[in-house]
């Protein structure tokens, strides 16, 4: 009898054996994955994802700092600005001054990594009545940029 002949006579059962594999035997098809290859796709998945997560932290500090370096840089623009109508004393000077003198605006007084929306995170020092540094002020971030 020929192998079309037999699946007949196997009924509903013949599509699930393939009479092909180790010669002839009936060997039930795989129709999915085995356990072993899921485990092993979701081990990879957790791997990157680690990776992923360590890579996102580091990533997120140097953007803080890197806008609290630009902050620093505009703050001290516009104390030159506001150097040229005012004259300052020596000593150091809160970023407010300048944001209540319209100088700087408020979103530039706040350091990335501040916690407290308090508008303050900066401290200009001038000498000669030139500003010569802008620090933040922010506990335990080292965003210290010094002007060339």
């Amino acid at each position: 009898m020929h192998a079309a002949g037999r699946l007949k006579q196997r009924g509903r059962d013949a599509d699930k054996y393939d009479e092909t594999a180790y010669g002839g035997a009936h060997m039930p098809r795989q129709n999915g994955f085995t356990l072993i290859e899921l485990l092993v796709v979701l081990v990879i998945i957790g791997i990157l994802a680690a990776i992923g997560s360590a890579n996102f932290g580091r990533m997120k500090t140097n953007a803080e700092m890197a806008a609290c370096i630009s902050n620093q840089r505009n703050v001290l623009e516009a104390a030159y600005t506001y150097a040229i109508d005012i004259v300052v004393p020596d000593g150091d000077m809160n970023v407010s001054v300048l944001a209540a003198a319209g100088c700087v605006p408020q979103r530039l007084c706040e350091c990335p990594s501040s916690d407290v929306p308090d508008f303050n995170d900066y401290t200009i020092t001038w000498l000669d009545g030139v500003p010569v540094e802008v620090d933040c002020d922010v506990e335990g971030a080292a965003h210290d940029w010094v002007p060339k």
